[in-house]
């Protein structure tokens, strides 16, 4: 078992490539070209060995359960599990040294494909079942001024239960040394889940209309946009369906960025709660996921999986030079 920082890169056909470590399955760099200089969009830290350290989960794969889980807890099929505690009283992001901070392993890397795995054996950070997390990361381009980042999740246990892991990397299209105020955000998501000051949700699956988290026109954000919140797009759930999420544009007008997902809901976060050695809003989140403490409340879109049914869910982040 591989325990020391692997790094690998991933290129497509616009010359474009990405850099992802073994540790948390975690992206570390994309570097795009605009005008014929090279552009790092994704936040990360210059030495690789501070990822082990690392308290923002920085280009990592959140999980088991991506977000937040009201009191560390879950029932399933009438059975009570003490999950984790890793924020006060709730967990979040699948608890202490879950899915980001272990070392996952090497399935197969080739010049625009990589997929890793890891195993969680039963009753890890308190859920059930011996599950396999296997992440596919595919890095193509549709046309010399697209690229496109598919992340695909295959999730399988030997007993019932809950998944729901995302990707957490901090984009920044203005480029990795600049502030990433300025971009323009737009969500295809008419509801949003309104949280407690724990940010637990309330268990309301609220219109955004009339509401600051209006995103469905685009809208520049700025200081005073300190998003951390969860944007619903399907009520129902269908994970059949890839749907656009999201669209983000760079403030020199450059790049544009779309996030696509079978997931329902996005969590936006708009990096404010950075420290050093990064500066506040130095990147911003487009977490493609269920959404936050789902299995806690039966009206929101989510299933779990079983021995029989698997959990496959797709991220895709699709860059446009413009």
């Amino acid at each position: 078992m591989t325990t020391s920082i692997v790094q690998y890169t991933l290129s497509n056909e616009a010359n474009d490539t990405i850099s992802i470590i073994n540790y948390g399955a975690r992206l570390t760099s994309w570097v795009t070209h605009v005008d014929g200089v090279k552009r790092n969009i994704i936040l990360g830290y210059a030495n690789i060995n501070d990822y082990l350290t690392d308290p923002f989960y920085l280009g990592a794969v959140a999980g088991p359960y991506a977000n937040r889980l009201k009191d560390a807890q879950i029932h399933i099929d009438d059975t009570h599990y003490q999950l984790n505690q890793n924020e006060g009283e709730n967990q979040l992001h699948g608890g202490a040294k879950a899915l980001s901070d272990l070392y996952w392993q090497l399935d197969y890397h080739q010049k625009d494909t990589l997929s890793l795995s890891i195993t969680l054996p039963d009753g890890y950070n308190g859920y059930p079942g011996r599950t396999i997390f296997n992440v596919l990361y595919r890095f193509t381009a549709n046309h010399i001024n697209q690229s496109n980042l598919e992340i695909k999740f295959t999730i399988t246990s030997n007993k019932k239960t809950i998944a729901g892991p995302t990707s957490h990397p901090y984009f920044n299209l203005n480029g990795i040394n600049n502030s990433a105020q300025g971009h323009t955000l737009k969500l295809a998501a008419a509801h949003y889940t309104p949280v407690n000051e724990q940010a637990i949700p309330t268990g309301s699956i609220a219109p955004i209309v009339n509401t600051p988290f209006d995103y469905t026109h685009a809208r520049t954000i700025n200081k005073k946009d300190k998003l951390d919140h969860n944007f619903v797009s399907n009520q129902t759930l269908d994970l059949l369906a890839i749907n656009q999420l999201a669209e983000l544009t760079s403030p020199d007008n450059k790049l544009m960025l779309y996030v696509l997902s079978n997931y329902p809901a996005i969590q936006v976060y708009t990096g404010h709660h950075l420290k050093s050695p990064f500066n506040q809003f130095d990147g911003i989140c487009l977490e493609p996921q269920f959404c936050p403490d789902s299995p806690n409340n039966p009206h929101f879109p989510f299933t779990a999986l079983t021995p029989e049914i698997p959990l496959q869910t797709h991220i895709h982040y699709c860059l446009t030079t413009m």
